[in-house]
């Protein structure tokens, strides 16, 4: 290893060399992922003197690498999902000598969010936006509660320091309520107080003034805290770094790769990075971010389908491993993704529409993974003399092959096949796929046969039929299994999910109102449950007219209106009573009827198969916000 440790910085200099460029980001960084709470972690270690580990540089001086690499700026206003890609710094020949952050960059990321930026993410309880809106994901600045300290055993993080990131509206609002007992300093402010070279005066230039101002003078813990604050950012050098000066970009590559295998794990996709953007042509960062952004503003698709995904589908697609594994990124596995990144690019948004015409949208898409093999089956397959992806949404066109493809993906999204080893399962997948890829339709029974009486095992049995139809409204698979269910509903509409008989009128108020409930426990025992108004038996696909018609309407009046397009067969319950006070009978015959049609459209086993896996879908960051 060629370098030293260098004389530790103050944060102060640390955030300056940011601001000014000396300090960059190499383009086989992973994107910031640290979380809100982490960086509140991170400044009470520094305010308590706890270390933060040592940092590592690389000192870039030569031409060539400033000519033929990527680098990029820090980020400051950090949006979850929608700003969460650094600015590129075109840097060449001319640019003046820095330093490139190869371990450090999500502490150092966090310090500078902390100091000078804002850090945004989705409210609890607020669908996610398809474009950027601060009122779903408002922008918050970090903040120390001067007021006091927290109690350390009532904290699972043991944190001494009350640190949070507000919104404006909630400091506000804690700014203006008399009975509030925080007192809330906005960290930023640290950097914004006048610089005083004797440390003797400190206090009383800087520190004392605002305490006095605020009215915080009887408040030990106030001066403390502040006074801790001021010295560990702009007093003591608490960055401590490690200086590489090898020009060679091997050398760095590997000091990289090992220096952050022991942190957070490297994310697939930074991995290929860090081999890739040596033999990509352009911009492949930017070609990721773009096609990402794309997928998920687009009406027609609108699914968070983060880098990782892409580049495994693309592995996948180019018949490479798509295992975790450096010595599988080699100069040759790039160029071949690089030539057929226009198609895969394609083939990927053609899948994605292909998923939501079969009715399954962002939220009950519940294993991204398993849209994976449908991609490369459409990439493989030709169609006069085309790959098929090209006339997939043709709906002129391949009913049929649709038809079978939907049915493979409800029944793997709805036995979770795809929530444990994801790359073992791709790749036998991808095995079955092209020795089958010349057959007339995607090879269903012959995928079911290959995982016959394993963990992955596609077939239904008595128990699981039972299970599924005990699913409750809102639940990821319910869309699913809908579907699969009633798969006559039109491509070309949108349908929602709702209750046949109202939700409302199962509201206990109402229940213990209607007469012929009252004296009967057992009978109001039975409408109370969720498990029966609120399942599968009792849950429809409306299309849109039919969702505005129904409301909370009575499904005997609703029905017998001529508008509605839906009668007592299709719903599979032709000659039941209709009326509310029969929704016992109502519910047993359209169980039962589901329950056949169910058999009917999937695989049968008489042996009990594995309960799923859990899913890979997406994780939030939900934090509650501030009372």
């Amino acid at each position: 290893m060629a370098g030293e440790y260098e004389k530790a910085l103050t944060i102060k200099e640390a955030i300056d060399a940011i601001n000014n460029r000396d300090f960059l980001l190499p383009a086989i960084q992973r994107k910031f992922v640290w979380s809100s709470h982490q960086i509140c972690v991170l400044f009470d270690s520094i305010m308590r003197g706890y270390p933060i580990n040592t940092f590592m540089m690389w000192e870039v001086n030569d031409d060539e690498i400033k000519n033929g690499y990527k680098f990029y700026e820090f980020l400051s206003s950090y949006c979850q999902r929608f700003n969460e890609e650094n600015p590129i710094v075109k840097t060449n020949a001319g640019f003046k000598n820095f330093k490139a952050i190869i371990d450090g960059q999500q502490r150092l990321t966090s310090l500078y969010i902390g100091l000078c930026g804002t850090y945004a993410y989705k409210q609890p309880r607020v669908w996610w936006p398809n474009t950027r809106d601060d009122n779903a994901l408002p922008p918050r600045k970090f903040y120390l509660d001067l007021a006091s300290a927290l109690d350390s055993e009532d904290d699972e993080s043991l944190m001494l320091y009350n640190f949070k990131f507000l919104t404006d509206k909630q400091y506000q609002n804690a700014a203006e309520n008399p009975d509030s007992t925080h007192h809330w300093f906005c960290v930023h402010k640290i950097l914004e107080m006048p610089q005083v070279e004797a440390p003797n005066r400190i206090w009383s230039g800087v520190l004392q003034p605002y305490i006095e101002d605020n009215g915080l003078q009887d408040n030990q813990f106030a001066k403390d805290a502040l006074g801790q604050l001021y010295d560990v950012i702009r007093s003591i050098p608490v960055i401590h770094y490690f200086n590489e000066t090898s020009q060679q970009i091997d050398h760095v590559l590997d000091v990289f790769i090992r220096t952050n295998s022991g942190g957070t794990k490297l994310d697939f996709s930074d991995l290929l990075m860090s081999i890739a953007i040596a033999h990509w042509d352009g911009d492949f960062r930017q070609e990721l971010e773009d096609l990402t952004k794309q997928i998920h503003q687009s009406s027609d698709m609108g699914f968070y389908m983060e880098r990782d995904w892409v580049l495994k589908t693309c592995l996948m697609l180019c018949d490479v491993d798509v295992r975790f594994k450096v010595r599988n990124f080699k100069s040759e596995q790039v160029e071949l993704l690089q030539t057929n990144w226009k198609a895969i690019k394609e083939c990927i948004k053609q899948t994605l529409i292909l998923v939501r015409r079969f009715g399954i949208n962002p939220q009950s898409l519940t294993s991204k993974n398993a849209v994976i093999p449908i991609c490369y089956y459409l990439f493989k397959k030709q169609q006069d003399g085309k790959a098929l992806y090209e006339s997939i949404n043709n709906l002129a066109k391949h009913y049929e092959q649709r038809e079978v493809i939907s049915r493979w993906l409800y029944m793997a999204l709805l036995k979770g096949v795809f929530g444990g080893q994801a790359d073992t399962i791709l790749s036998s997948m991808r095995d079955v796929l092209s020795k089958h890829i010349d057959d007339e339709l995607f090879p269903l029974d012959e995928i079911i046969e290959r995982y016959r009486a394993s963990n992955k095992d596609l077939r239904f049995d008595e128990d699981y039929i039972d299970s599924l139809l005990s699913i409750q409204y809102g639940e990821g698979r319910c869309r699913a299994l809908l579907h699969l269910l009633f798969p006559e509903m039109r491509e070309t509409e949108v349908f929602h999910i709702d209750h046949l008989h109202p939700k409302a009128s199962f509201e206990l108020q109402k229940l213990k109102a209607n007469s012929v409930l009252a004296d009967d426990e057992e009978l109001m025992n039975f409408f109370s449950k969720p498990e029966h108004w609120n399942s599968i038996p009792n849950l429809h696909l409306l299309n849109d007219s039919q969702n505005i018609s129904k409301k909370d309407r009575p499904l005997d009046d609703w029905l017998s209106d001529g508008k509605v397009n839906l009668t007592p067969e299709t719903l599979l319950v032709n000659g039941v009573d209709l009326r509310f006070e029969a929704f016992p009978e109502f519910f047993a015959t359209r169980r039962q009827a589901l329950r056949d049609r169910l058999k009917s459209r999937v695989m049968m086993s008489t042996t009990l198969p594995a309960e799923p896996s859990d899913d890979d879908s997406d994780e939030e960051v939900v934090e509650e916000a501030l009372a």
